[in-house]
């Protein structure tokens, strides 16, 4: 008795736990083109040469499209300088170098990315001076600039324009590409 007793509370205890996971992810009850619900500042660790690196983030939360940071940077400056995979992720982090984001001739490093899952999308950029200074740090004086920047900039995408996708598509899912009418 005692054992089937044990069992059940394990049972219990561990489905409960596991439906807690699902509310935390299920945050975003609709999606938004060209808006977010809100911008959060969050905190995106990476494993590299088994150190984690730890990097401030801006999140655009349950926005359309987690490629919307990916898609501004590309319709203001181009394509990217770099893509970087981190580990165990099918979708790459997209780095522009040097860019002069307010026409002064202070340049930046911008790394845009962005996740989909099940009930959570959201769009995100990291901003480094030309040093590799983390520019969304708690005190950072650049930070609310860079958040209005980023924001007035997802507003303000032109969903028509399309040339981003081809060139992001054909880079990371060649097959998915050819299927795609942009």
């Amino acid at each position: 008795m005692k054992e089937t007793l044990l069992i059940i509370s394990l049972f219990l205890i561990f489905s409960c736990s596991t439906s807690q996971k699902i509310v935390d992810k299920a945050i975003c009850s609709q999606y938004f083109e060209n808006k977010y619900t809100e911008i959060l500042d969050k905190k995106y660790e990476t494993i590299y040469n088994k150190d984690t690196i730890t990097y401030n983030e801006i999140r655009f939360e349950c926005v359309y499209s987690a490629l919307y940071t990916h898609k501004v940077m590309f319709d203001k400056f181009g394509k990217w300088d770099k893509t970087i995979y981190p580990n165990n992720k099918k979708y790459p982090i997209l780095v522009w170098e040097k860019v002069d984001l307010y026409s002064n001739g202070k340049k930046y490093n911008v790394y845009t990315n962005g996740t989909e899952e099940w009930k959570h999308i959201y769009a995100s950029v990291m901003v480094f001076d030309e040093n590799g200074t983390d520019l969304l740090f708690k005190e950072s004086p650049e930070k609310e600039n860079l958040k209005n920047y980023f924001s007035e900039l997802i507003k303000k995408q032109n969903s028509k324009k399309k040339d981003f996708y081809k060139v992001y598509w054909t880079m990371v899912d060649p097959e998915r590409a050819k299927s795609i009418n942009y």
